[in-house]
Formats: C-alpha cells, structure tokens, sequence
C-alpha cells in the first residue's frame, strides 16, 4: 500500500493515503497484538479485528479503483491480497474457537495443580521436582503397560500380541 501511495497522483490525496495506509498497517499489527495475548478467544477476537480493518482496505482499493488511481490489474491483485489475508484469518480464528471456552480454565487449573504439587514436594524434602508429565503429547495418550514395554525392548521383532509370556 505504501508504494501505491507514494505515486504522485495518489499521494496529493493526503486524506485517502492515511485512511488506506491505516487500515491496512493496522491489520497486521492487530493480528501480533492478538498473538502476544496468548489465550485463543483474545487472539481471536483480535484476529477479528483485523479482518474488518483488511474489508476496510477493499474498500479504499474500490474508491482508488474509482478515482482511477490505480488500474484494474493492480486493483486486482491488491484486493486479492486482502481477500486471501482475510480468508486465512477466518480459517485461524475457526481453529482458535474450536479450543472451546473452557481451554483457559483448563490451562491454569494445570498449572496451578503443578504449582501445588512442586510445593507439597518442596515441603516433603525431598529436592526432587514433581513429575508433570511428558513434553511429548503423544505418549499420554494410552497408558502403557510395564510387562509389555520390557517384552518389547527383549525382542524387538516380535510381536508383543503374538504369543504373550507367562
């Protein structure tokens, strides 16, 4: 947007060059903003935001598109820029909704419950940090059973379902 509106012809329209540069800076900064807040129903409300602020800027391309200050091909590929920005924007806050509402209820139960028992594990003396799981997501999917683990690790081609030891 900023080398459109440095062309002679556009930039003499003083109040149509900050109305375009605005909404159209604004958006992504809306959308860092909305990242910065970390809970998904905030980056999404931002996200929101900055989807209404890429409609204003088709808006203002229609207007330079009218005044004849830009051609149709560069009125083209301009406004489908937005319109792809908006498009994933939409997508996003899709994803960031389907956490539901309850995720950052969720979230600081866990951490509080982790907080509590560092504590209780602190007051215990025993120095050792409690256990608070896996970083990997994955292996707290199913629990996993100790004789099957060790019959894996004693023959690694084997099918543990085959034939189970004893």
């Amino acid at each position: 947007m900023f080398a459109f509106t440095d062309k002679p012809r556009v930039a003499r329209d003083f109040d149509f060059c900050r109305q375009i540069r605005k909404s159209s800076s604004s958006a992504p900064a809306n959308m860092s903003e909305g990242f910065g807040r970390f809970w998904p129903g905030e980056f999404a409300h931002k996200l929101r935001i900055a989807m209404g602020e890429l409609h204003e800027t088709q808006d203002h391309l229609e207007d330079a598109f009218d005044r004849k200050y830009i051609t149709d091909d560069e009125h083209l590929e301009m406004f489908d820029l937005a319109d792809r920005s908006i498009g994933a924007a939409v997508r996003f806050v899709e994803y960031l909704d389907a956490a539901g509402p309850d995720w950052k209820k969720d979230y600081l139960k866990r951490r509080r419950d982790a907080y509590r028992a560092a504590r209780r594990s602190k007051q215990e003396g025993d120095g050792k940090p409690p256990d608070t799981g896996t970083t990997n997501p994955n292996e707290n999917l199913e629990p996993k059973n100790e004789n099957q683990n060790q019959n894996q690790n004693l023959n690694p081609n084997k099918n543990p379902n085959e034939n189970p030891e004893p």
